[in-house]
């Protein structure tokens, strides 16, 4: 009887931790879903209805409907797989404490206003950024095109096949 008491108190012992990483697990899963869905779930919704507007707002109604509701229908597939995927790399990259301090975070209201004025497409905000990464981007380009240019001399590089 002692054996058999000892033999189940060890049993018990090493399943104990099993049971509270597994409790672990599904808490982080259940933290990291909520974040992404609170954050990047949230911006892409927001960017994805004002372009989806944006495109079927030439379009006759009905047409229009069509296709509001195919795509809305695949950015809610594409969206589930989003937060299983991301939730999961989350899960996985980060401890319980600090999802948990990440969406405290997401969850205080002077980060809320923050992000509100960043994601207002008509706020000082965003001309200021947009004006600054598209002179950017035009440089880039410029940089680009000349460097691709014919040097004086060269012959044309061939395109690539």
């Amino acid at each position: 009887m002692t054996r058999f008491l000892a033999t189940l108190c060890l049993t018990t012992a090493l399943a104990m931790p099993l049971a509270a990483r597994a409790d672990e697990a599904a808490d982080k899963a259940t933290e990291a879903k909520t974040l992404v869905s609170k954050t990047l779930i949230k911006n892409l919704q927001t960017g994805f209805n004002a372009a989806l507007e944006k495109t079927v707002a030439a379009m006759p109604e009905d047409k229009a409907e069509s296709v509001r509701k195919e795509l809305l229908a695949e950015f809610d597939r594409q969206r589930d797989v989003m937060v299983e995927g991301l939730s999961k790399e989350y899960a996985a990259k980060f401890d319980l404490i600090e999802l948990k301090h990440l969406n405290g975070i997401y969850d205080d209201k002077t980060y809320q206003k923050f992000q509100t004025i960043n994601a207002d497409p008509s706020s000082a905000v965003t001309a200021i950024s947009q004006n600054s990464v598209t002179k950017l981007l035009n440089m880039l380009a410029v940089a680009s095109a000349a460097d691709s240019a014919p040097k004086p001399g060269m012959p044309p590089v061939p395109a690539p096949k």
